[in-house]
């Protein structure tokens, strides 16, 4: 069988990537070796980010009712609160979705299937992938279905096969990186203790690391932390085992109670040096992993598949050139590297047992993170990093800023979440997957109109006039005629005084 795109893995970033391509109206077949969506609770916390591409589906406001908003953010290390920060009110203002959502990876994938179905797809589950290959012009797939062999042929692939990827071994696409020494354990349960179930907690001492994620229900927690050394060659099977460990190394009363899930796992961190071999695309695990520092990992693949998505669409319904498909990696890579780099950096002071490492968690922690989150800006700029609004594309060839004038946003970046006179969201008015060409203090209606004649050439583009927003134009500090263009996913790439002819350039060099 012949498809336009073949996603293997049905993962939430599989999912992504299936449902934004159904946006679209592209042929495309998901696969995967499961029974169904994942019934295990695995990753966790759905940042604002994700949250924005959820509520750009129609999806959000179900996985924000199903999920548990974290309200606040603590560190306590050895008996003491040293730190204590409300979410709300530091990112308010900065998006829709100004909290962290504890939203498990088994509830993600339902909601994605659900609203993949919606769209008229589906997924091939109990589908194995058994060997891969691609030639210039296409791809092919020997899959196992319920004991079947058949052969699928598509011009694209996404591999969102996970950490042990098949496509990526298949291809031997080196997946450099390391493993930590430590292993870990990951458990559902219920907590009785001393600080409540409001915040994510980040518990730190001598002897051990603990983040407790408030889940849906009363005193119901994720936790994971390390293995007691006690444990380290011989596992333990269930969590019952490890409670008098943990309640003698951690020194404030425990009691636990109805565990639902515990596993025990090594944490690796790794990344392929190119998201795309051909005409194959690396995403979410299967192009990166890394420690589960700031809860990045799923977000981190959903939005790997949003990318490529639009881009893989737009090139397939001819509205774009394949060279934009290169801009996957350039987009993607280098957030990949960095994130790898930085939750390495972090969970390895959270981690280590070397002194070093010992004593800046337990002594210069607890007074950085009371110094960092004093000020407003740096309460902000935490916020901005955790919840991923603050990816940058600047590297990108199709990013250009062309405006001499000095405003507040730049080519590359997330267009900033602002409201209108009447209090929407200003992605309200960009609710469809096109480009925007975004117009702010237009007087010249014969511009304007030209503007506008470019949605004849290029039936992906609309034109948003917010000339009559001054508070939005105050925002962005933008004080003399201005374009900006708005892609598919809401990043900005052309900001330009050079009116329609400027617009006219940008897309004839994305289009041909």
């Amino acid at each position: 069988m012949k498809t336009k795109v073949l996603i293997i893995g049905a993962g939430p970033t599989g999912l992504m990537a299936a449902c934004q391509l159904k946006r679209f109206g592209i042929d495309c077949v998901i696969l995967d070796k499961k029974e169904g969506p994942t019934t295990e609770s695995r990753a966790l916390v759905v940042h604002a980010r994700s949250l924005e591409i959820y509520d750009q589906m129609g999806i959000a406001d179900q996985a924000v009712q199903e999920g548990e908003v974290v309200k606040g953010l603590q560190f306590i290390v050895h008996d003491k609160m040293v730190q204590h920060v409300q979410l709300g009110a530091v990112g308010e203002g900065l998006s829709p979705f100004p909290f962290l959502l504890i939203l498990e990876q088994s509830k993600n994938e339902e909601l994605l299937y659900e609203h993949l179905k919606k769209l008229g797809g589906d997924v091939w589950w109990q589908t194995e992938l058994v060997t891969v290959s691609q030639e210039a012009e296409r791809c092919y797939a020997d899959v196992n279905r319920n004991g079947t062999s058949l052969r699928i042929e598509a011009d694209w692939i996404i591999a969102a096969d996970g950490g042990r990827s098949t496509v990526r071994h298949q291809f031997h696409i080196p997946f450099e990186g390391d493993t930590y020494e430590h292993i870990f354990y990951v458990v559902d349960t219920k907590l009785a203790w001393r600080w409540g179930h409001e915040a994510l907690s980040v518990y730190l001492s001598k002897q051990t690391f603990m983040a407790l994620f408030p889940m849906k229900g009363e005193s119901r927690f994720r936790i994971v932390g390390i293995l007691p050394l006690e444990f380290q060659n011989e596992h333990p099977e269930h969590f019952e085992q490890l409670i008098p460990y943990l309640q003698k190394e951690v020194e404030v009363p425990l009691s636990f109670s109805d565990t639902s899930w515990f596993s025990v796992y090594r944490v690796h961190h790794r990344c392929v040096e190119n998201f795309r071999s051909g005409r194959v695309f690396f995403a979410g695990d299967a192009a990166h992993i890394h420690s589960p520092v700031g809860g990045q990992g799923m977000n981190t693949g959903l939005q790997d598949a949003y990318n490529i998505a639009w881009k893989l669409a737009y090139v397939i319904n001819g509205f774009a050139a394949e060279k934009i498909l290169d801009t996957y990696n350039a987009e993607r890579l280098p957030f990949a590297k960095q994130l790898v780099h930085t939750t390495d950096r972090a969970f390895s002071v959270v981690s280590s047992d070397d002194g070093y490492n010992r004593f800046l968690r337990e002594s210069v922690l607890p007074v950085a993170a009371r110094f960092l989150f004093r000020f407003t800006v740096m309460r902000q700029r935490i916020f901005k990093t955790i919840s991923q609004i603050a990816i940058k594309y600047d590297a990108s060839q199709f990013i250009q800023n062309d405006s001499s004038g000095k405003i507040a946003v730049r080519a590359g970046e997330r267009f900033p979440y602002v409201q209108t006179k009447e209090g929407k969201s200003v992605y309200d008015l960009m609710p469809e997957p096109n480009f925007y060409a975004v117009l702010f203090s237009f007087n010249n209606k014969k511009e304007i109109e030209a503007v506008k004649s470019l949605q004849e050439t290029y039936p992906f583009l609309h034109v948003l006039d917010l000339s009559d927003e001054p508070k939005i134009s105050a925002v962005l500090k933008i004080k003399k005629e201005t374009i900006v263009v708005v892609r598919p996913d809401h990043y900005i790439g052309l900001i330009t005084d050079k009116g329609a002819a400027a617009v006219t350039a940008y897309f004839e060099k994305m289009t041909r």
